[in-house]
């Protein structure tokens, strides 16, 4: 399930609105409900959904403003669905109706397959080895390289030790890249080419 406008949906307090002012030549204007680009949204937004399924974390997994309903039969799964209906209706949610799924067997959620109790990485996070050199001397590459490792390194054993000396160039004043780290990106992209 996907909260349609999620951060809309949460009021701002009274006493709270003056924070979220804003001018334009026509006016001046507070926000009534929480509005996309404040700092401290993403965090208050998942505490308020969090409170709110904390109670049914057995069967609903929360991620912003992505909800997913898991069960182990379809009568389990009739009563949850029955259990978030409730929740949604008493704390005034709205649910996209657009990005309704049920009774799937099978989901694509944050970017992981989950099918009948396996949870893998959608095939293109792992194919992401082929778009990076062998050599990351550039420091935000070296960071997009590593984010990308670490999104399936609970799927390939050992890998973060592996990718150790990387980290190493991410520190103030790093050593020059050298031949070494070139093979252990090299050895990183085969590792991850083998799972594909």
């Amino acid at each position: 399930f996907d909260m349609k406008l999620g951060y809309y949906q949460i009021g701002v307090k009274k006493e709270d609105k003056y924070k979220t002012a804003f001018n334009v030549p026509f006016g001046h204007y507070e926000w009534n409900v929480m509005p996309f680009g404040l700092k401290n949204a993403p965090s208050e937004y998942q505490n308020i959904m969090n409170d709110i399924f904390y109670p049914h974390m057995k069967f609903a997994l929360v991620y912003l403003d992505d909800v997913l309903i898991f069960s182990n039969s379809i009568n389990q799964h009739i009563d949850h669905l029955h259990i978030f209906i409730n929740l949604v209706k008493e704390n005034g949610l709205v649910v996209s109706a657009k990005k309704i799924k049920t009774f799937q067997t099978e989901i694509r959620f944050l970017g992981y397959e989950i099918y009948q109790g396996t949870i893998t990485p959608i095939q293109r996070s792992i194919e992401f080895a082929d778009k990076f050199p062998n050599e990351l001397k550039d420091k935000t590459q070296l960071q997009n390289f590593l984010g990308c490792v670490n999104y399936i390194a609970d799927f390939i054993p050992n890998i973060r030790i592996i990718c150790a000396p990387l980290y190493t160039r991410l520190r103030k004043n790093p050593k020059p890249w050298d031949k070494d780290m070139t093979e252990v990106v090299k050895r990183i992209k085969q590792i991850v080419s083998d799972k594909i």
